[in-house]
């Protein structure tokens, strides 16, 4: 399975200089304890949000992953991201719901969401903090993790200016709606298992070549094809890698 590079342009970089083994730092998240589209789908409404188990073939394991689109859709769409990061915030505020209200809709397209914390000392409490909400919801409101997902982005703040910490994190948390208290318990008691999961997504963006956020490799296992995208390209960057791949 070969990667061809669709398109690249501007991303985030590690702000923490090169972290040459790819491995996350060792870091433990302080935690104060006093304080779209409506179109139908087979897999219900949008944005389509539902749990999937197993390794696929590119090596990504799904089982503690956010998914959205239908398991049976023909290309996946692999997207690491940071919540540090402004690039992943217009990827996701502008160009991912037009991909959800399309591809994803339609049901040609699944995305696996990754984690792939390069921007500061933040980063990696952010990536625990997702991944304790989507084991959260996934039971019983999957969907929610999209609100979480989108609410993250839309509160992003200046860079260097600390709004990441994970005590703002868990405020913006509660404001969109969510129990705080075993988001707490998760991030201080399950984080050496998480942390684990996320080691292996970097693991495999640096297996890819990848270095900066936001980053999508496209693989159609149809067809044995497998496309990248990294950076921030606009919507139709993404149409053209996806009807290509449909059409290979």
């Amino acid at each position: 399975m070969s990667l061809v590079l669709a398109s690249s342009v501007a991303g985030c970089m590690s702000l923490l200089g090169d972290n040459s083994d790819g491995s996350i730092p060792e870091q433990t998240p302080a935690i104060n304890e006093a304080t779209e589209s409506t179109v139908a789908s087979p897999n219900g409404a949008a944005p389509y949000m539902q749990p999937a188990s197993g390794t696929t073939d590119y090596g990504v394991a799904l089982d503690n992953s956010p998914v959205m689109g239908s398991n049976d859709a023909p290309i996946d769409m692999y997207y690491w991201s940071d919540y540090l990061c402004p690039f992943c915030s217009k990827f996701t505020l502008n160009i991912h719901p037009e991909i959800t209200s399309t591809f994803v809709a339609e049901g040609s397209l699944r995305v696996v969401f990754l984690q792939l914390p390069n921007i500061g000392p933040n980063s990696l409490p952010a990536a625990l903090l997702s991944k304790c909400v989507w084991n959260q919801v996934v039971d019983n409101d999957p969907n929610r993790f999209w609100t979480w997902h989108r609410t993250i982005f839309e509160r992003q703040g200046e860079e260097n200016s600390g709004w990441a910490d994970i005590e703002n994190l868990l405020t913006i948390t509660d404001s969109a709606g969510f129990d705080t208290d075993p988001l707490r318990d998760c991030i201080q008691n399950r984080q050496d298992s998480i942390k684990e999961e996320i080691q292996a997504e970097i693991d495999t963006a640096d297996q890819a070549h990848i270095k900066r956020t936001p980053a999508f490799v496209f693989v159609n296992y149809n067809t044995d094809t497998t496309r990248k995208i990294t950076g921030t390209q606009p919507y139709n960057a993404f149409e053209s890698t996806v009807q290509a791949m449909k059409n290979d």
